[in-house]
């Protein structure tokens, strides 16, 4: 089996920093393909492959559907053919795959996403039955207080006395509860709303939570990120006990980040960054990221990118367009 130390050092790194990555390998390769089986590469949530799983014609391919897979959490089983043609089985994508070489490449692309981190401010009784029932569904406990002690929240792996937006990235999966129970409310909300986060709730009555939304709206916080905070976070469960209020909260928690809300609502498994945009070869049909490929052409107004060097050559007997060999690349004759 092939061993490729980059793509494992990437893996690593993307594990150390908790973010989110897919681990391409290949598990297929009939000749002529220049992989191997076992060969493997990381993708980021940014598009960026390291490692190795094939040239031009199969990595746009094998981006996307990483890529796709970090945004549903679903393994993928991906079939490159030269024809886009092949006996279907459960599970499988078929991609075509028009490289002058030809070739099948084979390939498993599994998602690893970080644990999403819950984010809890206060040291209430709610906050601390939260974080104890938050550990031990998988989420990654981060508590906020100044008087929070790790003695007192052993299932969290952090604890703060305040956030540094610079220590979150908006890449993590995150959901924020504030239960202060007004001892700070107001500014609970502020740390926690200059985060990225999929939700966030106050835990209070009805009239504290507007009291609390009021105030912060007349200080000058953006109405959008207001909008964003929810009252009485949890589902109902009639809940009598600090305990049983904070089940109805994780529980809620857990609908929203599996996709399943109780109002019908759809959220995304994981935030991802900002993503290529990809663009069709004109000959092929492959996808092609212009931030990577070589091979573009400037002609009447129009860019087209190209998964390799003989499709821009191809397109360009096609328009007309002479092209100017330097280095064995071509590039656009300047007249």
């Amino acid at each position: 089996m092939a061993f490729q130390p980059t793509a494992t050092t990437h893996e690593r790194e993307a594990r150390s920093r908790g973010e989110a990555f897919a681990v391409a390998t290949v598990v297929r390769a009939e000749r002529p393909t220049s992989c191997l089986p076992g060969d493997k590469a990381v993708i980021r949530s940014d598009g960026r492959l390291q490692g190795w799983i094939g040239g031009s014609c199969a990595q746009p391919t094998v981006i996307s559907e990483a890529l796709a897979s970090l945004e549903d959490g679903e393994p993928r089983l991906v079939l490159l053919t030269p024809d886009g043609v092949a006996v279907p089985r459960t599970g499988m994508t078929v991609h075509q795959m028009s490289c002058f070489s030809g070739g099948v490449v084979e390939v498993f692309i599994e998602p690893f996403l970080p644990a999403p981190q819950l984010i809890i401010c206060g040291v209430s009784p709610a906050a601390a039955a939260i974080a104890s029932i938050g550990h031990v569904v998988g989420f990654e406990v981060v508590v906020v207080d100044a008087l929070a002690t790790p003695e007192e929240f052993p299932t969290a792996s952090v604890v703060v006395d305040r956030i540094d937006p610079s220590a979150y990235p908006a890449s993590r999966e995150r959901y924020g509860i504030v239960a202060t129970h007004g001892l700070w409310d107001e500014e609970a909300l502020r740390q926690v709303l200059a985060l990225k986060t999929s939700y966030v709730g106050l835990v209070a009555s009805v009239r504290r939570f507007e009291a609390t939304i009021a105030d912060l709206a007349m200080a000058g916080v953006d109405p959008e990120h207001l909008a964003r905070v929810a009252c009485r976070p949890g589902i109902e469960i009639g809940a009598r006990t600090f305990q049983e209020v904070a089940l109805g909260i994780v529980a809620d928690l857990v609908s929203r980040r599996r996709g399943v809300h109780r109002q019908g609502e759809r959220v995304p498994v994981h935030v991802l960054t900002e993503v290529p945009v990809l663009h069709e070869d004109p000959i092929c049909g492959m996808l092609v990221d212009p931030q990577v490929t070589p091979h573009r052409l400037e002609h009447d107004g129009h860019v087209w990118y190209y998964c390799a060097a003989r499709c821009l050559r191809t397109h360009a007997k096609q328009l007309g367009v002479i092209l100017a060999e330097k280095f064995g690349q071509p590039s656009l004759a300047r007249a």
